[in-house]
């Protein structure tokens, strides 16, 4: 868990620390999946999977991002932030999109 941290540019957290911010990142998660779940409407997949897609998108493109070496702007942890955002409500979209066209 710490390497993954790592690699997405977070900071080394004690074990305190890394308990409350996996909390966090949970709630968010959970209240992304829900609002997503609400705008898509019919076609959605449920909070729990539109939660764990969001998830999956905001890892893969943190990843990407840090691994293209990109930086825009001087807080690159913000920056971080809103392409994890992106990339999840991207995947998302595709997702919804395949499964409306099938």
């Amino acid at each position: 868990m710490r390497a993954l941290m790592l690699m997405l540019g977070l900071p080394n957290l004690s074990t305190p620390q890394l308990v409350v911010f996996l909390a966090i990142v949970a709630v968010v998660v959970l209240l992304f999946g829900w609002l997503s779940d609400l705008l898509l409407g019919d076609g959605g997949f449920g909070v729990a999977i539109n939660s764990a897609v969001g998830l999956t998108g905001a890892i893969l493109g943190a990843l990407l991002w840090r691994k293209l070496g990109l930086t825009i702007g001087t807080n690159p942890a913000l920056t971080t932030s809103f392409i994890a955002l992106g990339a999840s409500l991207v995947l998302l979209i595709m997702l919804t999109t395949i499964r409306r066209w099938l």
